[in-house]
């Protein structure tokens, strides 16, 4: 499907009013929690653990009140509008993988069943030791007339230098960077194209993601990846979703995002050597690819104006690439307007649109939970002096937001560690028992919001067991990531 035949109604109404009242009935719920928070603390409960809720609550409310009022999906706004045929840019699909045999047939199918016909599909085999390598060849050999590269390494070199890799015999204006173990809907690059070529400020866009064996079997079934896949929905949905609204996406998820090729291809050589406390940090850190897009400028943005002819802009003003005239008026009076690339404290801006979908991988086990979790943390520790050092930089309040979430995961093993153990000990229960009870409520209400949003999906039932698993496992393991960061045996 051409971009000229895209769909010309899109629903961009996300729930009815019967479900917005509920939203409504959820935001009051959080507020009154909120005030009653307040007044325990100050007759009931401890003053610490009472403080740290009380801040719970209030971020709480500001990512569903954000996310709920303020994100409109930035597809919305461009989903009817024509690209000429000769400015159509090419997008490079890159796909590192490694012992992916049971997942990368589906994964490079969707690259090649995706709508948008101008891209090129990049696959780089790491080394791998099981059958990944032949079925990457078979693919190749059953679709001769597809712009698919196979490139194989003799040795394993990790998820970054493979990237590296690709992006040296690259040629596409718009990278699209996704995992071996997910296959994207077949429009999404053709959205995402839309949104780059109707903002020039846009660094980056990142999709909405859902576990693939989410609906497998009976309530125990694939329980683990049932967990993460309501997690992950609510966490695209709101979190990146308030953080969108503010042109600030804290983190481009390795599952699927798009990057403009002048925002990264200049750091994609120091990301994949990245050296942290005297040593390559070898983890794939989608935070930092993300803090370096945040921190930075694209160079500078020139419109036609209605009363005077000014500079022909390509799509993304980089050296050695033609010059596409963006602001000239096209025979369908569908031209993209200069509203629609206001300035993010002039740095690039970082977006998530729900409409670009994916379907990921996840592990299937605790052990193998554990392990990608602590990888993840490591990374996040990583990102801290990156994102940390730049995002108050962004806009205002997203980075209050922050500032403020970050602050917490640092305070959580205490306040965790206090309600668990020490209170009980000295015989306080009451904090220990109003502090399960917030930490149950929060589960509830991403439940909630997670049933309006997907009405007869049932996986809203394990958002609460996520939030206990998240609150009293999780919460450790970025002690255990920050003493054993070093290490690279989990990789």
């Amino acid at each position: 499907m051409a971009l000229s035949n895209v769909p010309r109604v899109v629903n961009t109404r996300e729930l009815d009013n019967k479900r917005w009242f509920v939203r409504g009935l959820l935001l009051s719920a959080v507020l009154t929690i909120l005030v009653t928070k307040v007044f325990l603390t100050i007759y009931v409960i401890d003053m610490g653990v009472g403080i740290y809720s009380i801040l719970t609550s209030f971020v709480l409310f500001n990512i569903l009140f954000i996310s709920y009022f303020k994100y409109k999906d930035p597809y919305w706004k461009v989903f009817d509008k024509k690209i000429p045929e000769n400015e159509l840019p090419l997008v490079s699909i890159v796909v590192p993988v490694k012992n992916e045999e049971a997942d990368i047939t589906t994964c490079i199918q969707s690259c090649i069943d995706q709508t948008y016909k101008k891209k090129e599909i990049i696959v780089i085999d790491d080394g791998s030791t099981d059958r990944t390598g032949e079925i990457l060849d078979q693919i190749r050999k059953d679709n001769p007339t597809t712009n698919l590269n196979v490139v194989h390494l003799q040795e394993s070199v990790g998820k970054k230098k493979a990237i590296e890799t690709a992006s040296k015999i690259a040629k596409g204006e718009i990278y699209a960077f996704m995992d071996s173990d997910c296959d994207m809907a077949h429009d999404a690059t053709e959205k995402a194209v839309k949104l780059f070529y109707s903002d020039k400020q846009l660094g980056a866009v990142t999709g909405h993601g859902r576990v693939k064996n989410r609906h497998a079997g009976g309530f125990t079934d694939h329980f683990l990846e049932k967990l993460q896949d309501v997690y992950a929905d609510g966490a695209c949905r709101a979190q990146k979703g308030m953080e969108s609204v503010f042109s600030s996406v804290t983190c481009c998820a390795g599952s699927l995002s798009f990057y403009r090729r002048d925002a990264i291809q200049d750091f994609i050589p120091q990301w994949a050597r990245d050296r942290f406390l005297g040593m390559e940090f070898k983890f794939a850190t989608d935070r930092r690819m993300t803090a370096h897009v945040l921190s930075t400028r694209p160079p500078k943005i020139y419109y036609k104006s209605k009363n005077q002819q000014q500079a022909a802009v390509p799509i993304l003003n980089g050296a050695g690439y033609t010059s596409k005239n963006i602001g000239s008026d096209h025979s369908d009076g569908n031209e993209f307007s200069a509203d629609q690339n206001q300035e993010v404290n002039g740095y690039w801006k970082v977006l998530y649109s729900q409409s670009i979908k994916v379907n990921i991988g996840v592990p299937p086990t605790l052990e193998s939970l554990i392990k990608q979790q602590v990888r993840w943390r490591k990374s996040f520790i990583r990102s801290l002096f990156a994102a940390g050092g730049i995002f108050w930089k962004r806009p205002f309040y997203v980075a209050i937001l922050y500032y403020l979430q970050t602050s917490m995961k640092f305070i959580r093993p205490y306040i965790v560690a206090s309600t668990v153990v020490f209170m009980p000990l000295m015989g306080d229960y009451i904090t220990p028992v109003v502090w399960f009870a917030g930490v149950l409520f929060t589960g509830m209400i991403y439940a909630v919001d997670f049933r309006l949003r997907n009405p007869g999906d049932r996986n809203w039932l394990y958002r609460p067991f996520f939030t206990l698993l998240s609150t009293y496992v999780y919460t450790w393991l970025l002690i255990y990531a920050a003493i054993t960061i070093k290490k690279t045996g989990w990789r």
